[in-house]
């Protein structure tokens, strides 16, 4: 096998179900691709195929859904040889979009077929891989909200997050970062490897991909007004104008919390206890552009 499609069918709003895995057999079959394609049928299974395909010596793997999909299909590509396609079908498509990647389901599987592949810098936060964008307090809280809810798209985002607002706290942190520390009372820290959350809401928008470095963004507390001022600044890549929003750039953090948390990578929810570690992996994913 030199060419394995992963196929998640419920992920996002287009060509859900079986009519997804027959659109990319169709795209194949009519291109004179070979490959093989899987889809997967619970919450984890990615990884298991994608092991699977590692194990089998598979020259790229082409991942189909969205940003919970390619965290799980790329903690298991990273660090190999192995190439790493997308064909985004998510919510936001954070990582998609900073690639400039083609939103288009046809041109996607095109893309992630037969482009060339480039080595970019991946995150690690506490062990856990994440290729877009991680997260603390608010920024997970709406996160795991998100998962839950039984809608998907980015209304269901926004709704989530004005529930998550209204009764969500700041927490002390301490970052120490290029042999600095600094105690920050934040609403929000978001360390970015690309640089948006996805949907062109940019959180880090001069994050780069290529650098050997993450960008950590920590947020103060907004009023309502202030909320929507950065949420207009997001969206105009100018969140680094707001007086509440302190960046910070480095190969690596150490964050201390006041107790056991939780975070998000790239969507996905984790447990963390009062100090986690986050850094870079450079050039460590191959994924095709």
């Amino acid at each position: 096998m030199d060419l394995v499609f992963i196929i998640n069918p419920i992920s996002g709003k287009r060509f859900k179900g079986p009519i997804r895995k027959k659109k990319v057999e169709e795209f194949l079959s009519a291109n004179g691709i070979k490959a093989t394609v899987w889809e997967t049928e619970r919450a984890g299974h990615a990884v298991e195929l994608a092991q699977k395909a590692i194990d089998a010596g598979v020259k790229r793997i082409v991942c189909v859904g969205g940003d919970g999909t390619i965290n799980e299909v790329g903690r298991v590509v990273v660090g190999t040889q192995c190439e790493f396609g997308l064909v985004p079908m998510g919510s936001g498509n954070g990582l998609a979009r900073h690639l400039r990647l083609p939103l288009s389901f046809v041109k996607a599987i095109s893309r992630a077929a037969k482009g060339e592949a480039i080595a970019i810098d991946t995150g690690e936060a506490d062990g856990h891989p994440f290729f877009n964008v991680m997260g603390l307090g608010f920024d997970a809280e709406v996160g795991r909200r998100f998962n839950e809810a039984k809608a998907r798209g980015f209304f269901t985002y926004v709704r989530e997050v004005w529930k998550a607002y209204r009764g969500y706290e700041a927490s002390k942190y301490e970052i120490s970062a290029n042999d600095e520390s600094k105690s920050v009372q934040a609403y929000v820290i978001a360390v970015a490897n690309s640089s948006q959350y996805g949907s062109n809401a940019f959180i880090a928008p001069d994050a780069s991909i290529q650098d050997g470095k993450l960008n950590l963004v920590a947020i103060a507390k907004p009023t309502l007004i202030s909320m929507l001022v950065l949420v207009w600044r997001m969206f105009t890549k100018k969140i680094y104008r707001s007086p509440r929003v302190m960046p910070i750039c480095s190969e690596s953090f150490t964050l201390r919390l006041p107790g056991s948390s939780f975070f998000h990578a790239d969507g996905e929810i984790f447990v963390c206890g009062s100090e986690m570690t986050i850094r870079t992996r450079p050039r460590s994913l191959r994924v095709v552009t």
